[in-house]
Parts: structure tokens; sequence; C-alpha cells
């Protein structure tokens, strides 16, 4: 055998041997690389809109998965596995957010300039993994290795690490499918956004063309209630208390309200709760500019769609108090109210028996132990169970069914919802706006107010109709008088 033979046949054999000796290393180098990338925090990225940290995860079976505290996540498979993809959102500027759509509902191609804003993030993300992943191969190198320092080895481990990071990258890459984000999986209280969607493109122009009529109907309203010839009032002026409940976010229903205090002259609004839909402050700072603008006292009481956040946000704006439990003293009027018991906690939710049962309870407790009050109000009746006596007035919500109710001599208001249900009234285009308008006056020889009238007011959408309702209360309870 030829020696040049023998001596290739050596080589090959002493490499074969060196590969086999160096496999095990690279595959733990690689082991370790991926366990890295499963076990390391999240990385910040920013554009001028968002702020969101980025994970990847192994074991998935190519999801990507945002997540969008406190409403939920969303999940679709866009991706060969085993990799997931993590997005939480940590802030939105509202304002940039704003300018990014283009200040327009009918903007298609926003998500383009939000990917070149977001570009310059992802490079850097990829560019820090690259480099991770060459530190991590030339690190393994060195704790096992039991010859010194080998240069041309921790090299090789650490180009191993970044060449197969690169494939898993265009792995993914190459599978991505943007596509599958039309076939999302919602988890939380988002899973009502292909609700929220769907009645958003069905509804929004019935929204925006009752905000434009609400003025017009309310003056006709107006013309209805001088119509119907009660007789006047004779000690001292009239006190006017607007009840509205169940406003459920919906825009059209602050148009209703600003209608009906600039027409009727309003003293005081009581509101029974359930001012959002889903108990997200995003929902609830769309009405600060409306409370800034009140010249007359708002009263909020809590519903079982508000969440503690939602509570301390409307605590601290201006034009509107928020009375948790307890008796206040507002125009004149004393008021004794309870929250909703799940206001207390995030989501949307009825309190059970139990729960209701106690908080019933305990404002029986609080108003029986405390001065005599003009009004008790909440936004569930089931509050009032111990309650129910001669001689008082009750306001609540929450059954999105205006009613004025007589039983024995106390009265009970439902205000029904003066937002027409919110997103579910916009979804079916059932669209009912009600509240109630009580005027009271002053009891001769003495300070005090006893309820007068009560006019129960609504305004139904497709086709157009309004009514108002009225109750005197210085009549037998059996006359009422209606008019449309």
């Amino acid at each position: 055998m030829p020696a040049c033979e023998t001596s290739l046949k050596n080589t090959s054999k002493k490499n074969n041997r060196r590969f086999v000796k160096f496999a095990p290393r690279i595959a733990c180098s690689i082991f370790l690389l991926l366990l890295v990338l499963h076990f390391m925090g999240p990385v910040v990225i920013s554009t001028e809109a968002f702020e969101f940290e980025t994970c990847l995860r192994l074991f998935g079976d190519g999801s990507t998965i945002i997540h969008l505290p406190p409403l939920g996540k969303l999940t679709t498979q866009t991706h060969l596995p085993p990799f997931d993809l993590h997005f939480t959102l940590k802030y939105i500027n509202l304002r940039e957010f704003s300018n990014l759509l283009g200040n327009s509902y009918a903007q298609k191609d926003w998500f383009t300039p939000f990917l070149m804003q977001v570009k310059g993030s992802l490079i850097r993300y990829l560019v820090f993994f690259l480099v991770l992943a060459f530190f991590l191969g030339v690190g393994f190198s060195l704790l096992s290795s039991r010859q010194g320092i080998n240069k041309k080895e921790m090299g090789l481990l650490g180009l191993v690490n970044v060449l197969f990071l690169v494939l898993i990258m265009l792995f993914m890459a190459g599978s991505y499918n943007l596509g599958a984000f039309a076939h999302v999986e919602y988890q939380g209280i988002i899973e009502a956004a292909p609700l929220v969607l769907n009645a958003l493109e069905k509804g929004i122009d019935v929204v925006d063309n009752f905000g434009a009529q609400a003025a017009g109907v309310v003056e006709n309203i107006s013309i209805l209630h001088d119509e119907i010839g009660i007789s006047t009032i004779e000690e001292g002026d009239p006190l006017k208390v607007l009840h509205v409940s169940d406003i459920h976010n919906n825009p059209a229903a602050l148009d209703f309200i600003r209608s009906i205090i600039e027409t009727f002259e309003v003293d005081l609004i009581i509101d029974t709760g359930d001012l959002v839909d889903y108990g997200t402050i995003f929902e609830a700072e769309r009405f600060a500019t409306f409370f800034a603008q009140l010249n007359i006292p708002y009263l909020f009481i809590p519903g079982n769609h508000e969440s503690p956040q939602v509570v301390a946000y409307l605590e601290g704006l201006d034009g509107v108090t928020v009375l948790d439990e307890g008796i206040i003293e507002v125009a004149g009027l004393k008021i004794a109210a309870m929250a909703d018991p799940s206001s207390s906690f995030q989501g949307a939710s009825v309190a059970d028996e139990w729960t209701m049962g106690r908080a019933a309870q305990k404002f029986a407790a609080l108003v029986k132990d405390g001065e005599p009050v003009d009004i008790i109000a909440a936004h569930n009746s089931s509050l009032f169970r111990y309650l129910r006596e001669n001689g008082r007035l009750f306001l609540c919500g929450h059954l999105h069914r205006a009613a004025i109710e007589q039983k024995g001599q106390y009265v009970e208001v439902n205000a029904g919802s003066t937002g027409a249900s919110g997103i579910r009234g916009l979804r079916d285009l059932d669209l009912t706006f009600s509240l109630v308008l009580l005027t009271f006056q002053h009891v001769q020889e003495s300070s005090a107010l006893s309820l007068y009238s009560a006019d129960m007011i609504k305004i139904e959408h497709a086709p157009l109709h309004y009514s108002l309702e009225r109750i005197l209360f210085n009549n037998p309870p059996s006359r009422q008088e209606t008019v449309s």
C-alpha cells in the first residue's frame, strides 16, 4: 500500500476520532443555548406608540402569544414548532397610537408604519441573541476543556452556536404565517374582542347618528313634558335629579345626558354603575373630559363591570364623586349607597348569592344605624332586600330594563341602560337609551324634600321612537301617564 494512501487513511481516522470526541460537546453547547433561550427573562422592545416585552419558549407548538394584561391574551399558531413567541404589552402611548392610526377608524395600513418603528428594536434584539450564542459557546468550551485554553475550539463552538441560532431564525421566519392572525384564540376578558369589533363595524354609524339627533329628540321630549299638564309645584324651586345607569362605554349616552341636563336644568346626576364594559382604565379615560365639563354634581356608585383600577381612576377625576359605601349629602339630599361587590375584583362578573346576601346585610346596617336618608342607591337591586320599607326611594340599574315601581309606600326606580347596553346593543342594533328624571319639592313648613314626580325617558333606534312616562307621587299610586 503506498505511503501517501496510508497517510490519508490515518488522517481521516484521526479526524473522525476528533469529530466523535467533539460532537457531544457541540450537542451540549447547543443544548445550553436552548436552555438559556428558554429561561432567559424577556427583552424590552419599544416604539413610539408601544412598549412590550418579548421572549422565546421551548417545547411549544409554534404559536405566537400576545399578552394584554389585564384583558387576557391572544394565541394563534403562526409557525412550525418547537418554539413559541411571547409578547407582553407593557405600555401604550395613546397620543402616538392615535397618530399611528392616522386619527381615523378607516385607516387600514397602520401595521406597516408600526413594523418600520419596531424594525430597529428587532434588529438589536436579534444581534443581541447572536452575540449571546457565540459567547455561550466560548464559555462552554472554557468550562468543559481539560487541556487548557484552546482558542480554535472556543471559536468553533461559538460559531456553531451562532449558525444553529441563525438556522432557527430562518426556520421560524420561513414558516411564519401572518395570515394566522385571522383565526385568533382569545382568552380572558378579551374573549369579547370579536364581538366588539363586529359591533363597532355594524354600529359606529348608528352611534354617530344618534349623537347628532339627541338634541332634537330631547327638545321634542321637552315639549311632551310640558304638554302633560300637571299642577305646578307651589313651595320653592323644584330640585331635579337625573338618574342614569349602565352607560357601558357608549359615547352616544354622553350626548343624551348633556341634552337632558341643558333642556331640563338638572341639579344633580346619580349614576348607579357600569360606566365601563370591561373594567379597564382605557375605557374610563374617555369620560375624563365629560366629567370636567359638568357644572353640576355627578355621584357615581360602582357596578359589577367596574374594577378596582377603574374606581381608583374615577376617584382621582374632577367633576365626579365616587361613593363605594356610605351616606353623603348632595344638593340638599341625603343619599346612602353601596358599590356592587364585584367591583372589588377584576373582570365583569356577578357576585354569587352568598356574597350578595352579606353585602345586603351590611348595607341594611349602614342605613338603619345612620340618620334618615332621602335616596338609597345601588347598582343591583338585590342589595335592597333588607331595606324595602315604607317611605323609601331606591335607585338601581343592572337589568337594562327601565322601570318605576310602587310597592306599598316605597318606590323603586331602575334607569335601564342609558348607554343602550353598550357593545351588546350595537351588536344586535337593539338600541334603547333610557334614564329617569326625578323632581323633588320642598315640604311645606319644612326644609325637607319629597319626591314629586318621576319621568322615564326612552329613545329607541330603528325606527326612531321616543317616549316619556310620568308618575306623580302626590296622586294615588295607580295614576300613571304615558306620552309617546
